[in-house]
């Protein structure tokens, strides 16, 4: 039997509303997995999405753009003695901090035991527990306004696609990440709902998605587990309870055999610190955790209240030339 726990976004930076209040300032004092680690380290591995760099480069401490979702390169031990071992890095957050940000957090992350996956044109990622091999690969299909040409991590396309139905007969157990979706929705678009059908008919696995910071509903079809998102798991998002609510699928699989069950997860301390509940809900077809709504509509309004709410405390300087640099570039759109 081997179990693999998945979870979601994971960014030990910190967002413009929580500058010096957020998890890169948490870290400080705490360990973010404090709560979970006992969990994690039940399972043979642990996979996430990493949202936001772990780099110095380029690096400019009084420049809001500069200090925005970035970790810290010593901060890579802390994810392997979560037990994490493969961190998808396709997603447009990842290369925030330029290109050489980018293979900075490819390096820190080998160098620290841990297999990014998502690199462009990478092949899967395989590892071999209980003499069974387990692959994984992951994408993005998410614009990206810092590079074009997305040319760091792998793009969700059809190239993509044919490496999937090639790779599925090279493993026992082929896992698909996915940063994909709108954030704007509370449930999966019809093309990913498509795209899941396509990749299970394949013989793939399972398929892990990332991007709404929603934790959608989960199902499982005989052998074959879909998760399109998995929502936040350390994001300080924390200006709308729907984004501070997550879970962990723990998958145990057995040959072919493949049971799942999901751990409760609420976000606590500014989204910093993921807290499971004591016991699992098992997923035999489908498990909906929360109730996300119909749309997430009032957001901005939200998303200043809660800035409006925390602007004097951490980083004020960086938090004002934020929000006064906002305000100068709405004025002169008005105008």
């Amino acid at each position: 039997m081997t179990r693999i726990m998945f979870v979601g976004d994971i960014n030990l930076g910190e967002y413009y509303t929580s500058f010096g209040h957020g998890p890169r300032t948490y870290l400080n004092k705490r360990d973010v997995f404090g709560n979970v680690k006992e969990l994690l380290h039940r399972a043979d591995l642990v996979v996430g999405n990493l949202e936001a760099p772990l780099t110095n480069a380029n690096l400019d401490h009084g420049e809001p753009e500069s200090m925005v979702l970035r970790g810290k390169p010593q901060h890579a031990d802390i994810l392997f003695k979560a037990n994490f071992r493969f961190l998808q890095l396709a997603n447009n957050h990842t290369v925030q901090h330029g290109p050489e940000g980018f293979e900075d957090t490819v390096s820190i992350l080998r160098a620290a035991g841990i297999e990014p996956i998502g690199i462009k044109d990478q092949d899967p990622s395989i590892i071999t527990i209980n003499g069974e091999t387990f692959g994984f690969l992951a994408a993005s299909d998410v614009p990206d306004n810092t590079n074009l040409k997305q040319d760091c991590y792998q793009r969700l396309d059809e190239h993509f696609t044919e490496k999937v139905m090639f790779s599925v007969k090279k493993v026992d157990h082929l896992f698909i990440l996915l940063h994909w979706g709108l954030e704007a929705s509370t449930s999966p678009l019809l093309y990913q709902k498509d795209y899941i059908e396509r990749l299970y008919s394949a013989g793939v696995r399972g398929v892990i998605g990332s991007h709404p910071h929603l934790f959608y509903e989960i199902s499982k079809n005989n052998n074959f587990v879909s998760a399109p998102s998995l929502g936040n798991f350390v994001l300080d998002l924390a200006w709308d309870k729907r984004l501070l609510q997550s879970g962990i699928l723990d998958i145990d699989i057995n040959r072919k055999r493949l049971m799942c069950q999901v751990w409760k997860t609420h976000l606590t301390h500014n989204g910093c610190l993921p807290t499971p509940t004591r016991k699992p809900i098992p997923v035999t077809t489908s498990a909906s955790l929360y109730n996300l709504g119909n749309d997430m509509s009032g957001e901005m309004t939200r998303k200043a209240l809660y800035f409006l709410k925390n602007s004097l405390k951490g980083n004020l300087r960086l938090k004002f030339k934020f929000i006064l640099r906002k305000l100068s570039k709405s004025m002169l759109n008005a105008g």
